[in-house]
């Protein structure tokens, strides 16, 4: 049985890349990062639901594992609760997903 995913659209709020360029200025890294990144929008899918999950908000389930995520691909630790994700990204989950990979 194959689990079904929710598929989310997150975008990069102002205070992010905020966050990020004091990061890089901090670290002495190149400040330039911050100007792609400004209106940046990436696809999450997670899986929802299933035998012995009982998730009631599926939304901040997402929110939570963004935070997770980027704590491992970027070092950037930030608490991961629903109240910071909203702080630096919004959130919202897309209409629909379209596989242009799989059969019609």
């Amino acid at each position: 049985m194959e689990m079904e995913k929710s598929f989310y659209v997150v975008t990069f709020k102002p205070a992010y890349v905020k966050l990020l360029r004091e990061k890089a200025y901090h670290s002495e890294a190149a400040g330039e990062e911050g100007a792609e990144i400004e209106n940046q929008r990436i696809i999450v899918a997670i899986t929802q639901g299933g035998f012995g999950q009982d998730v009631v908000d599926e939304e901040r389930q997402a929110k939570e594992r963004f935070l997770e995520y980027l704590f491992f691909s970027s070092d950037l630790d930030l608490a991961r609760t629903p109240e910071v994700f909203d702080k630096y990204f919004d959130l919202e989950q897309a209409d629909e997903f379209i596989d242009l990979d799989e059969e019609i």
